[in-house]
């Protein structure tokens, strides 16, 4: 039975989606759920379990902190962030007026994120990635409402290819998109470029001519 586990991150609340806060939470999404066998729902990755330090049965990494040959024979799930988009909402993005009477704004956002699973066997990384892609299935309504987002959806899981980088390594890439409301309101006590004067933009021409 899947039960929820999610532990909050207090970043993605406050501040909200960031392309670092992001691959942090995938990051710890996956590793609470290889940390503790009674999550895990293949026999042969309850021996091998998330810990700190060089003796955890598997490696779960941020790509930009990864290099091919770092998790040795070990199984391995690396993060990598693709592209984020924004999606206007009206003209101007202006949604309404504050009770202040300020302008208040707002945009829709979505990007990505690609979880390369990888391992030694072809059949070890087919289990491994079954086994990733499930839990993000299974969990992802709760991940979305639990982290205020609009949308954390699995999207894609990819064909097994060979790591060309790596001797006998092949990896199964998943792909999970979610989008997000970002809102704002501008409340100007002196207007920014009140400051800033043309003519300190466009200096005086030497000559003038008719």
């Amino acid at each position: 039975m899947t039960e929820d586990r999610t532990q909050q991150v207090s970043n993605l609340c406050s501040l909200g989606p960031r392309p670092v806060i992001m691959t942090g939470l995938m990051r710890l999404l996956l590793i609470d759920h290889f940390s503790r066998a009674e999550n895990i729902e293949h026999d042969v990755f309850r021996q091998r379990l998330w810990k700190p330090g060089v003796e955890t049965g598997i490696l779960i990494e941020d790509a930009t902190v990864w290099r091919p040959g770092a998790s040795d024979k070990r199984p391995a799930v690396i993060i990598r962030r693709n592209g984020w988009r924004n999606i206007k909402v009206g003209i101007g993005n202006v949604s309404g007026t504050s009770a202040e009477g300020f302008d208040q704004y707002t945009k829709y956002w979505r990007g990505s994120h690609t979880l390369f699973c990888l391992a030694k066997e072809g059949a070890e990384v087919e289990i491994l990635a079954a086994e990733t892609y499930r839990f993000l299935e299974h969990f992802s309504p709760i991940f979305r409402r639990y982290f205020n987002l609009l949308l954390f959806e699995l999207m894609e899981v990819g064909g097994l290819s060979e790591i060309r980088e790596a001797t006998n390594r092949y990896a199964v890439p998943i792909t999970v998109a979610y989008g997000w409301e970002d809102s704002w309101t501008l409340q100007q006590h002196v207007p920014r470029l009140k400051r800033i004067a043309m003519s300190e933009l466009y200096p005086p021409t030497l000559a003038t001519f008719h």
